[in-house]
């Protein structure tokens, strides 16, 4: 396993480093044009220079003659390389779709050897049996195997990914079944809207908060923080500073572990009590954006958003909504995204909208009609109506017709 791992992290940057030398080229030979006055301009000195492509199997194709190169990728599985090689098409495609929406691309970088983890897939020729606790992986044969959970019935596996982690090697099968979603129609009386925050992590329109997530992490965060400290003190390349880098690593691990614990246990109960749930659209990439600045125009309160930021990627948003996603998606109820301005400062009453409704953290007070109640749980609520609002609105235009949204909906819901 771990040749198969070395091979597909070497695979992947000679790839990686072809394809960057033929941009490289390709980037030198418009400059040339310009220099020597074949072209005016870089548009039209692209338009002289044939630039290299990417099509699904560009990479694929170049396996023939690395491996005549360098014969110990023979030891690893075919179709194991041939996957690596589609991995990183897939992740060119990934960064040119991200700078059509005008994102950070995020191009493929390097693998490094104990710094990424390492893995690969089998697209097909593996068997499982699960009554003996044992899989068959080509070229390696049968290895034992604890189930965590069994594969549903009338399911076909399609694909079977081994990767290593800190305390061993895991494996995960993809599978193909018939799912039959449990809701029709999703009950809107059993609607709800949350509103995710740092002091609770998440806060029901019906009043209930959720725990951040912080008071769980902590005992974890203080044993990694002392370690830390312990591998800074420690002298490089001594066999104790590799003994605590593992360690570390295994405190890392039992961390994520934890959180995502929590987050499935919690997504698994917000879906099975409702059938339609309203969020926030958050930006969390820009909400967790750096303040330093630059040297000509340094940030303010920089400390303290460097908190917060951290604060925020501890609790896994991104995640816990993607799983929230993909659950009620199953079942066959709605996740609503909605705009998350003036949440927090709207009365649902009166409709008045105002920073000073909101003056502390956890106190919602109308200035024009004096309503008050929990900010969290106000905001939970306006989450609410705005995403039945828009529900209401997208059924209207389906079915062709301009009726307001019902009246008869609870307030407090």
């Amino acid at each position: 396993m771990v040749r198969f791992g070395g091979c597909g992290r070497f695979l992947w940057n000679a790839l990686l480093a072809e394809q960057n030398e033929e941009y490289r080229e390709y980037m030198e030979e418009i400059e040339s044009r310009l220099t020597w006055g074949e072209a005016k301009t870089a548009d039209e000195a692209a338009e002289l220079t044939v630039k290299p492509t990417l099509a699904k199997f560009t990479f694929t194709n170049r396996l023939k003659s690395l491996k005549a190169g360098h014969p110990f990728l023979n030891e690893c599985h075919s179709q194991v390389l041939q996957q690596k090689s589609l991995d990183l098409y897939q992740a060119f495609r990934n960064s040119f779709e991200r700078l059509k929406k005008h994102e950070a691309p995020g191009f493929p970088v390097f693998k490094r050897k104990g710094r990424s983890s390492d893995s690969f897939r089998y697209p097909q020729g593996f068997k499982l049996d699960e009554r003996n606790s044992r899989v068959f992986l080509p070229k390696i044969g049968w290895v034992r195997y604890r189930n965590s959970r069994h594969l549903p019935e009338n399911s076909r596996p399609k694909n079977l990914t081994v990767s290593h982690s800190a305390d061993g090697w895991y494996m995960s099968v993809q599978f193909e079944f018939a799912n039959t979603p449990k809701v029709t129609a999703p009950d809107l009386h059993a609607a709800s809207g949350i509103d995710m925050g740092v002091v609770w992590f998440l806060t029901l329109s019906d009043g209930t908060h959720q725990e951040s997530l912080t008071r769980f992490l902590a005992p974890a965060e203080h044993k990694i923080t002392l370690l830390q400290k312990k591998i800074s003190r420690a002298q490089k390349g001594s066999h104790n500073r590799e003994r605590l880098i593992r360690k570390l690593s295994l405190l890392h691990k039992h961390k994520a572990d934890l959180r995502h614990d929590i987050l499935h246990k919690l997504s698994s109960k917000l879906v099975k009590n409702h059938d339609l749930i309203c969020c926030e659209d958050l930006q969390i990439k820009n909400m967790t954006r750096s303040a330093k600045g630059t040297a000509l125009n340094p940030g303010r309160s920089v400390k303290a958003k460097s908190g917060l930021n951290r604060a925020i990627s501890n609790e896994a948003w991104g995640e816990f909504l993607r799983e929230l996603e993909y659950k009620l998606t199953l079942k066959g109820g709605l996740l609503i995204r909605v705009s998350p301005k003036n949440t927090s400062r709207k009365c649902p009453v009166c409709g008045h909208v105002s920073k000073d409704n909101r003056q502390t953290q956890d106190t919602f007070c109308c200035v024009k009609c004096g309503y008050t109640e929990n900010a969290d749980v106000n905001a939970a609520r306006n989450i609410l109506r705005a995403g039945l609002a828009r529900l209401a609105s997208q059924v209207n235009h389906i079915g062709g017709q301009q009726e307001e949204p019902a009246e008869d909906l609870p307030r407090d819901r």
